[in-house]
């Protein structure tokens, strides 16, 4: 099933559950629940989402992107629904406004992606609104522990993007500062780098290279084109005649501030790409021959057995809720 086509058949259900069945049209939705307006309209592969003015586009492809971009929009669309996120407007006279995505962390709204800019003009006044929708969420969409995706921190959010899938035929791969990407199918790096660049930060590692290969560069220019988008990214270079060449890619990290959670002792999980991590703390009793891994106990565990069915999400079939 064509991604477009298994969108509409998850925005019905989806539509359904949350008692806005009504609202859905030939090309899409169009719904006010709340203070909340949303218009969903997909015309060809273009999908385009609109919550009170903040806007996510995306081109449903028959590939994995196209899969991702789906489940990343419903996700999105049920986050609006079920009060897991709001929209700040911001608007100016005879400008166009400014809107700001807010996700719910706990009993605070934390600001995510912001869209238009604010006037130059330091004592304009702006028109403040708040759009909100909280429609009762059914057990099938709870939220999912997707890979937090700086451009998407909606991700998961309805149980789309990051179903998870069971971890047999793993394999250990140790966080200490390098990934082989060698072993993995192109279709998991995207997760896979996001959740080991996230692991090494939590841990104090800020230089990580990646081994992509030569071959003739595309997975190279897939993981630049990642390292391009996140915000914890402060450059990166390829690895130089003793580093693996144009074969690698040694990326530097912005330390920034502790990570909430304990360094030493993470649990990690994106399901989609089929990869947790894990480090535990260690024992003084132990050796370990690398600089960065206090215990040999201290690793990762990576499931790439199974490919074709590590791509396989929640909303692949609508029959499936």
């Amino acid at each position: 099933m064509a991604p477009g086509e298994a969108f509409g058949h998850e925005l019905d259900a989806l539509l359904a559950a949350a008692g806005h069945e009504a609202a859905r049209n030939d090309d899409g939705a169009r719904l006010g629940a709340g203070t909340l307006d949303l218009t969903v309209q997909l015309r060809g592969a273009r999908l385009t989402v609109d919550l009170s003015g903040w806007t996510y586009s995306a081109d449903l492809t028959d590939d994995d992107d196209g899969r991702d971009h789906a489940a990343l929009a419903l996700d999105l669309i049920g986050a609006a629904l079920f009060g897991d996120l709001r929209i700040v407007g911001e608007r100016w006279p005879g400008r166009p406004g400014r809107f700001t995505l807010e996700l719910r962390v706990g009993e605070r709204w934390q600001p995510g992606p912001v869209q238009g800019l604010r006037p130059w003009n330091p004592f304009a006044r702006a028109a403040v609104t708040v759009h909100h929708c909280a429609s009762p969420r059914p057990a099938a969409y709870r939220p999912s522990a997707a890979p937090p995706l700086p451009w998407a921190p909606w991700a998961g959010r309805a149980g789309f993007f990051g179903a998870l899938a069971d971890q047999d035929g793993a394999a250990e791969l140790p966080v200490d500062g390098e990934l082989d990407l060698h072993n993995f199918s192109p279709k998991d790096v995207k997760r896979l780098v996001l959740e080991y660049l996230n692991v090494c930060l939590a841990r104090g590692i800020t230089e990580v290279r990646i081994v992509h290969g030569k071959g003739i560069g595309a997975l190279r220019r897939t993981v630049h084109a990642i390292l391009d988008r996140h915000p914890r990214v402060v450059g990166y270079r390829l690895g130089g005649h003793r580093g693996g060449g144009w074969g690698a890619t040694v990326v530097d990290l912005s330390p920034g501030p502790a990570s909430p959670r304990d360094p030493d002792v993470l649990t990690w999980t994106a399901s989609p790409a089929r990869v947790s991590f894990e480090a535990r703390r260690c024992c003084t009793t132990n050796s370990c021959s690398s600089s960065r891994c206090c215990s040999p106990s201290a690793c990762c565990t990576c499931s790439a057995a199974g490919s074709a069915s590590a791509t396989r999400s929640s909303w692949s079939s609508a029959a499936s809720r």
